[in-house]
């Protein structure tokens, strides 16, 4: 598949597409890009097209439209993951969740958190798990790029959530298996992951006011960043999504 980058505009102009600052500096000098080559690009309306590149510089990339279609990558089940922050290595647990298929991120400060950064250095962590989001979302092929919101408390991450979300937790002593779980696409849903040391009490009181449903992943434990995404995945696979094969690219 060609590489994909999302922009600002619309994907579908038949004055063609400009590309400048860091991106054109990607597609030069690191991918090192030529006129005739194929690119896709995303606009925030929800619309990709394919692109071939008449001028290539550090400085400035433009293109061709040469088809253009609804932006494609996107699961029909909406999955808001409420992710305890880990110990370390966000951006690893970002990255995951925004290829495995999760619509947005909200980090949370549980009962058993122990990484909680400064209020100095969230906006800079926030920014750099964004920018980890957009190539994770470039890289996978996705339609959006999933928000990542700043950390917050389990309470208002919970409050926060669009209205009539189905809240699922999983956590150790999870009376139903995720595996089994079947999730309704025209209803938005929401997996809360705990930290390293688990959900405390104070957090499974506050899960249990927001109606959530306590399930298990199966018998082994998984680091809590990777928990997410293969959460995610289980999911999105009762739901049907990865039945299908990746979209190819029209013929130009």
């Amino acid at each position: 598949m060609p590489e994909r980058f999302f922009i600002d505009g619309p994907a579908s102009t038949s004055a063609g597409i400009v590309l400048e600052g860091s991106v054109a500096g990607h597609i030069a000098r690191s991918l090192r890009m030529r006129p005739g080559d194929d690119i896709i690009v995303v606009d925030p309306g929800g619309r990709e097209a394919g692109v071939v590149l008449t001028s290539v510089t550090a400085a400035r990339v433009e293109g061709d439209v040469v088809w253009s279609r609804d932006a494609t990558g996107e699961p029909r089940l909406r999955i808001t993951v409420i992710q305890a922050l880990p110990r370390e290595r966000m951006e690893d647990c970002v990255d995951l969740l925004v290829e495995a298929g999760a619509a947005e991120v909200r980090p949370v400060i549980t009962e058993r958190v122990v990484s909680r950064p400064p209020p100095s250095r969230v906006a800079h962590r926030v920014h750099r798990w964004q920018a980890v989001a957009t190539e994770a979302a470039q890289l996978a092929g996705r339609g959006v790029i999933p928000r990542v919101h700043a950390p917050a408390e389990l309470p208002d991450a919970l409050a926060a959530l669009e209205p009539g979300s189905r809240v699922l937790a999983c956590t150790f002593e999870g009376v139903s298996p995720l595996a089994a779980v079947d999730a309704d696409p025209e209803r938005p849903l929401a997996l809360c992951i705990g930290p390293e040391g688990g959900l405390g009490s104070r957090d499974i009181d506050t899960l249990r006011r927001a109606g959530a449903e306590f399930v298990h992943m199966g018998p082994r434990v998984l680091r809590t960043r990777y928990a997410g995404a293969v959460a995610c995945a289980l999911l999105l696979a009762r739901s049907g999504d990865l039945a299908d094969p990746l979209v190819a690219a029209p013929a130009g």
